[in-house]
């Protein structure tokens, strides 16, 4: 039996055994929002045809044939938003008996960046194929530049010490802004405005919904166990091409099969809570599938494909050996692990239709074959080779690299400890709330950076400090809530990706960074008097010249409508090792208008 079957059973018990829905007490509330996001500088994303560093640019061949290589001048585009989007939720709500409650949630989105902006015209926002559903598998609809959802849909059973929850919904868990190190249970669904939303709503937006059923059981006053089992769902990404795409749209990236082969797997977690003396200590042990994934390389499909390899020939491909390792570097990848990898674990360039002019070209280019069949080569040998295969004199013009995305199963366990301390009345830690979060996942699975089919596996730490507090600076003004946090990961960046990819320069081997990753974060928000405005500034770094600075303002007009304006501010050392790199195309100003009914 499927999980939606389950589900829907369970849910027509609920309905049975009441035998009152239609005399239940029902609300209905909604939003309607419009959501704009101004660009601050001229800067395309670089992951995109469109703003490609490369295109126009004339590159001089290293290989066998003399001659420039140029990508097309004319996939440059330039416009002023990234986003140009109209929300509309509607909430459904009701109370059946003293037991039993609903809740459902509608959202429809739709984006028309692509009519404000040409670099965006005819591109894919939403439309991403998990399996046959073209919503990522989720309960709805999209299509290239809208979708429809059911992020809510499910029954609350409350009964003395048990709780339960049945249906469609998220799992939020830890207490971390920017960091996911206890929220383990969901992944993230970035198509709408990726990561730049409001930091302090805690990716309240992102979450996946999945249907699965969740609940606690009350011990004592101040213990409980709380239990989950939950369908596989994938984090899902913009589509390429789109405004905030993360991957380069050189890639092509078969989401289908990974997810086809994960698809009826469940996730399953446990979390004890309790209170010794005055410290709050929870402990949690989740089964899971990675929904953020490992990418490989993978066999090409379809029109242009390259048989037995995994390049397809095609208008939007990488053009010369320059832009080949120049968006290896962005991407955190090996640029000349990344070539050997596709030439010697596929048979179309070891004994099929590329082996021939694989060995010829890394003959000439000076690459040696350290064992039969297998090519080893430096940084200027494989310039060479891949300017050969890129010329179409010598080779096929520009390649397309295809990827798939697989969702290994791991085991992440962790705890977490929160106090409040009491401290001198009105002093900077009278009431200021410590917490504590770690995770710990072993034999964790890594995309490595040569894109081989033999994955990093580490065994990866993951730990977060955070001081909570509201501290009145004034008696003219509410009290200011504050929020300083260090994050500490063992073996990946912010966004995941192997350290064995950082330190990296654009046609070398990377170098890897050693000791971790660390980021700082501080959250400040300060209300007015009145109440009607309120002035947010959230910062995050990571010491290695990555800065991410969002200021901003909400504005209560009325008890119905709210404005909200942000400002996103990234800044980046370019030098291979911070988080900001490529990313600032992201400065904008992005405005919210939102009516409540």
């Amino acid at each position: 039996m499927n999980s939606l079957k389950l589900i829907g059973l369970a849910s027509a018990g609920i309905f049975a055994s009441t035998n009152c829905a239609l005399a239940a007490d029902w609300t209905f509330s909604g939003m309607l929002r419009e959501e704009v996001a101004v660009k601050l500088t001229d800067d395309q994303n670089p992951f995109n045809q469109a703003g490609n560093e490369y295109n126009g640019v004339a590159v001089k061949s290293t290989g066998l044939a003399p001659g420039t290589l140029t990508r097309p001048a004319s996939q440059a585009k330039s416009g002023d938003f990234n986003m140009f989007a109209t929300r509309l939720e509607l909430n459904l709500d009701g109370k059946l008996t003293d037991d039993w409650a609903v809740h459902f949630k509608m959202r429809g989105i739709s984006d028309q960046v692509g009519k404000v902006n040409d670099a965006f015209k005819d591109q894919n926002l939403f439309e991403q194929q998990y399996g046959n559903n073209r919503n990522a598998g989720g309960l709805g609809a999209a299509g290239k530049d809208w979708m429809l959802d059911l992020p809510v849909a499910y029954a609350d059973y409350n009964s003395g010490p048990v709780w339960l929850r049945i249906g469609n919904q998220q799992i939020a868990w830890g207490e971390a802004m920017f960091f996911r190190v206890a929220d383990v249970a969901n992944g993230l669904d970035l198509r709408r405005h990726s990561g730049f939303d409001v930091a302090a709503e805690e990716f309240s937006d992102k979450r996946v919904s999945s249907l699965g059923i969740r609940g606690t059981y009350r011990v004592a006053d101040k213990t409980q166990l709380e239990g989950f089992v939950q369908q596989f769902r994938p984090s899902v990404l913009p589509g390429a091409n789109a405004p905030y795409n993360p991957v380069p749209a050189q890639f092509v990236i078969d989401q289908k099969t990974g997810y086809e082969k994960v698809k009826d797997e469940f996730n399953f977690g446990l979390r004890l809570q309790t209170e010794i003396e005055d410290i709050g200590i929870q402990a949690f042990a989740v089964r899971r599938n990675n929904p953020d994934g490992v990418l490989r390389w993978t066999e090409a499909q379809g029109k242009g494909a390259i048989s037995g390899t995994p390049f397809a020939t095609g208008t939007s491909g990488i053009y010369s050996a320059q832009e080949w390792f120049r968006y290896a570097s962005l991407s955190r990848l090996d640029g000349v692990g990344g070539l050997l990898s596709a030439l010697n674990q596929f048979s179309g360039t070891t004994t099929g239709p590329l082996a021939g002019a694989a060995s010829f070209m890394a003959g000439a280019c000076g690459a040696s074959n350290s064992t039969p069949g297998a090519i080893a080569a430096g940084s200027a040998a494989a310039s060479c080779i891949l300017d050969t295969f890129f010329d179409p004199a010598t080779g096929f013009g520009n390649l397309q690299g295809w990827l798939v995305r697989e969702y290994p199963r791991e085991n992440v366990f962790g705890f977490a400890l929160n106090k409040v301390f009491s401290g001198e009345p009105d002093s900077i830690t009278d009431q200021l709330i410590g917490r504590f979060e770690l995770s710990y996942t072993p034999n964790k699975k890594f995309t490595n950076p040569t894109l081989s089919k033999d994955y990093i596996v580490k065994d990866e730490l993951n730990f977060a400090f955070i001081a909570e507090k509201y501290h009145k600076f004034s008696q003219a003004l509410p009290a200011t809530y504050m929020v300083f946090q260090w994050m500490h990961k063992s073996d990946s960046d912010l966004f995941g990706r192997s350290l064995m990819g950082s330190n990296n320069t654009a046609g070398q081997v990377p170098n890897g960074k050693k000791n971790g990753s660390d980021y700082i974060a501080v959250v400040l928000q300060q209300p007015s008097p009145s109440l009607e405005w309120r002035f947010d500034l959230a910062l995050l770094t990571d010491m290695n010249g990555g800065w991410f600075v969002q200021p901003g303002t909400k504005w209560k007009v009325n008890k119905d409508f709210q404005v909200d304006i942000y400002a996103n501010y990234l800044r980046s050392g370019n030098n291979g090792k911070d988080f900001a790199e490529g990313y600032n195309y992201a400065r904008e100003m992005f405005v919210r208008g939102s009516w409540y009914f």
